[in-house]
């Protein structure tokens, strides 16, 4: 029987012609808002143009822009309330139960893979089809590509077909076709082949975790610090109203009589209601 844990998606950029038949059937399975995506095709192109002239090695390549499932995932150790969290089978998920919207997911994702739907104010992500794996399927877009791009199966299969591709990438003159996501971040769920630099296809050659995060994720007590520091907010808050609207009234008391000396022990408000009443 095959460990779920050990299943991989290899996504072969060599092969990609960005057609984008996984965008649209992820698009239509999950249902979500016309400007979010869980998975998305970006053109980019390499080379360099000097003067308005091509240096010769200009070309479009496409990256397949989801999540890659990292074994160290920064956006699961960014979440306060333990909503984006690792499933059994050590794919990044999202309890929108336990979602408060705070979007600190998105903002520590190194590939920027994860979106939030304000309409529905919810966040949404690539979940490599969790739920199809957990039924013996495969992802949609693995089922999809017409030019075998993305392939899926376990760790090892997916890592000798892609280190033998590598090879062949490079004997046919592609000098920096490479391997991603076998190390990074302690290792991906998602394997790359680029035929280009990672910087080619827009991704960081060496990405890291925060330190700060790190430290955050490893607190102890995160969640009764969290709880405690808004507490202290709403209670400023709550202090500053209090104390502004009283600043007001006495301004408006002094405003209405600039003048008027108030004896000790008198009254201030008691003085300016017996001038309301001569005046009156």
């Amino acid at each position: 029987m095959i460990n779920t844990n050990e299943l991989t998606m290899l996504v072969d950029y060599s092969l990609c012609i960005g057609c984008e038949a996984c965008t649209a059937v992820c698009k239509q399975i999950y249902n979500v808002s016309p400007n979010i995506y869980r998975t998305k095709i970006n053109e980019r192109s390499t080379g360099k143009y000097y003067s308005g002239i091509s240096d010769g090695k200009m070309r479009k390549v496409f990256l397949k822009n989801a999540c890659l499932h990292c074994k160290e995932a920064s956006c699961v150790m960014a979440c306060p309330t333990g909503a984006c969290h690792k499933n059994e089978d050590g794919l990044v998920v999202i309890d929108e139960r336990l979602c408060i919207s705070c979007n600190y997911c998105a903002k520590n994702c190194p590939y920027n893979a994860i979106s939030y739907d304000k309409e529905n104010g919810k966040v949404e992500k690539c979940t490599l089809c969790a739920e199809r794996i957990g039924e013996g399927l495969e992802p949609l877009c693995s089922t999809v590509c017409p030019t075998k791009a993305i392939r899926f199966g376990t760790r090892n299969e997916i890592l000798d077909h892609a280190r033998n591709r590598v090879k062949d990438l490079k004997k046919q003159g592609y000098v920096n076709a490479n391997l991603y996501g076998d190390c990074q971040l302690g290792g991906q769920k998602v394997i790359t082949i680029l035929d280009e630099e990672p910087k080619a296809y827009g991704l960081p050659a060496d990405p890291q975790i925060p330190i700060m995060l790190r430290v955050w994720n490893a607190a102890p007590m995160r969640p009764i610090a969290l709880l405690t520091a808004g507490v202290i907010i709403g209670f400023n808050f709550l202090h500053s109203r209090k104390y502004g609207k009283k600043t007001e009234e006495v301004r408006k008391k002094h405003d209405k009589a600039p003048y008027c000396h108030v004896p000790p022990g008198q009254d201030e408000d008691d003085d300016l209601e017996a001038m309301d009443k001569k005046d009156k």
